[in-house]
């Protein structure tokens, strides 16, 4: 707890100094290792943005407790100077004033989660309470737009953050789990080879004669039947086509290989992906996001429905998880 203060009152006094953005901030506190307090539902995870920004407007760092929209005077030792957290608060206010019109909230989750009742992507932005607070929501863009007649509340953006955590522990995978659809996956590759076994049969005779008609045409050519121009041209012919069946061979070959790996890849990350999400910084969870789901939305009362990237459809499918 000590080196978290330590954390904050140096957050404090650089951001006061003008030079740092919060970014910039956010940034270096992960690098130096600022996690959020594990709870007996989530483990401890690098603090996010929105956290730095509450942490540096909430009065308790300069000494004060706020009950029922009053102000009163701690008795718990301050954090700040109540000078330097005044200044904060007034580069806080001024930046905010100067982008508010062209401002692009940044989050891992943006462009990924979607309205649930009308389908338009969620958007960021900041609301203040009655208490001047200020909070970052996951807003309808539909509604806030006015395109449509959503009715959707502004969601607080950690309780969209625990939806999607809870959403992984839903599709993870246990490791029996994971070896009874590797099985499944590949009976499927075994018989989507069988079911093409006619074609490759085709290609592979059809190679075999072109090779044999090639010998004909050079016996031909010896015995002085084919002149060397017409050689020629024949040999470049039957060259081309065997060329072009050969490389349909190989490539079918390649194709249901790379297939079958990025498959057994895919179960692999499907297998360990709480560990995986719980542990990863912002940039590493928008990439999880954006492997796993095409969209996420976020329902009324908390439910999540998704979207998946290929091939995760089939394999968070539960009926297909089921099937014997």
């Amino acid at each position: 707890m000590k080196s978290g203060y330590l954390h904050i009152t140096w957050a404090f006094q650089v951001y006061a100094s003008g030079r740092w953005t919060l970014a910039q901030i956010h940034r270096e506190l992960i690098a130096r290792g600022l996690t959020t307090l594990p709870t007996p539902k989530r483990p401890s995870k690098p603090i996010a943005i929105s956290t730095l920004h509450r942490l540096l407007t909430n009065p308790y760092s300069k000494g004060d407790v706020t009950f029922k929209g009053a102000t009163y005077k701690g008795t718990h030792e301050p954090i700040v100077p109540k000078k330097v957290w005044y200044q904060v608060q007034a580069l806080l206010d001024s930046r905010k004033s100067a982008a508010d019109a062209t401002q692009v909230h940044e989050h891992y989750l943006k462009g990924t989660v979607y309205c649930g009742q009308c389908g338009e992507r969620l958007i960021i932005t900041n609301a203040k309470n009655r208490h001047g607070n200020v909070y970052p929501y996951f807003v309808c863009s539909g509604r806030h737009s006015g395109r449509t007649e959503c009715t959707r509340q502004a969601m607080l953006i950690e309780d969209v953050e625990g939806l999607i955590e809870n959403y992984y522990e839903m599709i993870e995978v246990s490791p029996g789990m994971r070896q009874d659809l590797a099985g499944k996956i590949h009976a499927d590759f075994d018989q989507l080879m069988a079911n093409e076994a006619k074609e490759l049969s085709r290609l592979t005779t059809e190679r075999d004669r072109l090779d044999d008609e090639r010998m004909k045409l050079l016996q031909a050519h010896y015995a002085g039947a084919v002149p060397i121009d017409l050689l020629k041209i024949e040999q470049d012919r039957i060259a081309n086509q065997i060329g072009d069946i050969q490389h349909r061979l190989e490539a079918h070959h390649d194709e249901y290989a790379s297939a079958r790996a990025h498959l057994d890849d895919s179960l692999g990350l499907l297998a360990n992906i709480v560990g995986i999400y719980q542990r990863a910084d912002d940039a590493n969870r928008r990439l999880c996001n954006q492997a796993f789901f095409h969209r996420i939305f976020i329902e009324e009362e908390g439910y999540t429905h998704v979207e998946y990237e290929r091939p995760y459809g089939a394999l968070c499918n539960t009926e297909e998880r089921s099937t014997p």
